[in-house]
């Protein structure tokens, strides 16, 4: 019980702050895949199933400020070009998952499938 308030609370902390999201020791992959829905339903402000480069802007702004920094159009720019795969001009749940867990793989160095302590970024 503990350790998943204490995984939620983490979560829940790197998606105020835009931080990667896999990158915490205890961390399963299904719940990287969660936290990265949960990170794309605040994204897509308008619920149309789509990231629209405004709803980014936004979206990146609000998690700079978070952090005591600001965004420039040219962050979102290369961001939004990253991530749209497809070539539509916006982000889906799908494109943004992919990078997270992408990310969340990467951390996971002996594959278990959990970000392990030796594995985690401090």
């Amino acid at each position: 019980m503990i350790k998943t308030v204490k995984i939620a609370i983490t979560v829940g902390a790197l998606l105020l702050s835009g931080q990667a999201l896999a990158q915490k020791a205890g961390q399963t992959r299904a719940e990287a895949q969660a936290a990265s829905a949960k990170k794309f339903r605040n994204l897509d402000a308008d619920g149309n199933g789509k990231g629209s480069p405004a709803e980014l802007l936004a979206f990146m702004t609000k998690a700079a400020e978070k952090r005591g920094e600001t965004m420039d159009q040219a962050k979102v720019d290369r961001r939004l070009k990253r991530l749209d795969t497809d070539g539509d001009g916006n982000v889906s749940a799908a494109e943004l998952a992919a990078e997270d867990l992408a990310k969340f793989d990467k951390a996971d160095v002996n594959k278990n499938g959990v970000i392990d302590a030796d594995e985690a970024v401090q």
